[in-house]
């Protein structure tokens, strides 16, 4: 069959957790806390007070909040009214999405900002999704259940309660666990959303590079300079941009792909070294690591007839069976059960 174009084979994981929806009430507190990947929070109704990275500002309806892997945060709703949101925390394994997305500590998007983009249609997408599995809810203080998805495929339950939603703090009542599953097609629907959801928020960052987009709500500022998720600086840039080159250059065997190296080469210490590639790319080299062979591996597992011995080695294992025994790490299935799943012959 005669081709005028081909995409470029893309095997990348995408990693969807605790994709939800809530409501609160007033008084509710979430309090100071980080996670390991990004997090994306939207205001459907009501507003809330966030603390992210030393900054204060009030989110309101309509706003789209999206905070970095690591960054502290704590959400409050002292107003009057009930608190209704959409939350979801994803990562990528494409180093050049996680450089925009780790840019800067946090990113807020007002309602008017967000307006003319295909946001609000994409969560109104979902929350379909959501009434089409009404045995997915919970009951309790926070109506709130989500799902992740493992690399593996398999429905993992994620439920999100206040947290001063256990009895013996806030006299909330646990909710009740839900048994159910999504459908294929509608787990389909939540990953494809949710990836257009971070392209609209990922075009929005790239034409506004550098905005906070507060819009005049930051209450208190955090002072400038680099500190634990600070502002990359375009040295601390250039220099982790340098560090992940090398990094891929030792994956196909090109180079020194250890950190030690790097930093030797670049009259570095390992440690300033791993601190400005985490800065930038919002996690480790050793991370971005094993995120490269497991993309790699994949993209060998599902594109070639390579032995298994062959592909250990391609990406610098001792033997087959150690490659086996770590991607089953990784996604929860040996390197076998995922090849015949996942290969097919192009057209």
């Amino acid at each position: 069959m005669e081709q005028s174009y081909r995409f470029p084979n893309i095997v990348q994981t995408l990693q969807v957790i605790g994709c939800h929806f809530g409501v609160q009430p007033p008084g509710w507190m979430y309090p100071l806390h980080h996670h390991h990947l990004f997090e994306l929070l939207y205001c459907l109704e009501g507003e809330v007070v966030q603390d992210v990275q030393r900054s204060t500002f009030t989110l309101r309806a309509g706003d789209w909040l999206l905070i970095k892997s690591g960054v502290r945060h704590r959400t409050a709703n002292p107003f009057a009214g009930a608190y209704r949101y959409f939350n979801v925390h994803f990562d990528l394994d494409d180093p050049e999405v996680r450089s925009l997305l780790a840019a800067e500590p946090y990113r807020l998007i007002t309602a008017e900002e967000a307006a003319s983009r295909m946001l609000s249609h994409y969560v109104g997408e979902l929350e379909q999704v959501s009434e089409r599995n009404p045995e997915l809810g919970v009951a309790g203080a926070d109506a709130s259940v989500g799902y992740r998805n493992g690399e593996d495929g398999r429905e993992i339950k994620h439920e999100r309660m206040a947290a001063t939603g256990q009895a013996d703090k806030g006299g909330f009542e646990q909710p009740q666990r839900a048994h159910s599953s999504l459908r294929f097609e509608d787990k389909l629907l939540v990953q494809s959303y949710t990836l257009l959801i971070i392209h609209d928020v990922l075009a929005y960052v790239r034409e506004h590079p550098g905005a906070s987009g507060s819009g005049g709500r930051r209450r208190k500022a955090a002072s400038d300079g680099l500190g634990d998720a600070g502002d990359a600086s375009l040295f601390a840039t250039e220099v982790a941009h340098g560090i992940e080159e090398k990094l891929a250059l030792g994956l196909s065997g090109d180079g020194d792909a250890t950190v030690a190296g790097i930093a030797k080469e670049l009259n570095m210490s390992r440690s300033q070294c791993s601190k400005l590639f985490a800065r930038v790319y919002g996690l480790s080299p050793r991370q971005y690591m094993s995120q490269q062979k497991l993309k790699l591996a994949k993209e060998l597992l599902v594109t070639t007839h390579l032995p298994m011995a062959d592909i250990a080695e391609r990406l610098g294992f001792q033997s087959a069976s150690h490659f086996s025994r770590q991607f089953r790490r990784w996604t929860g299935q040996s390197p076998s059960e995922f090849k015949p799943k996942h290969h097919g012959g192009a057209p």
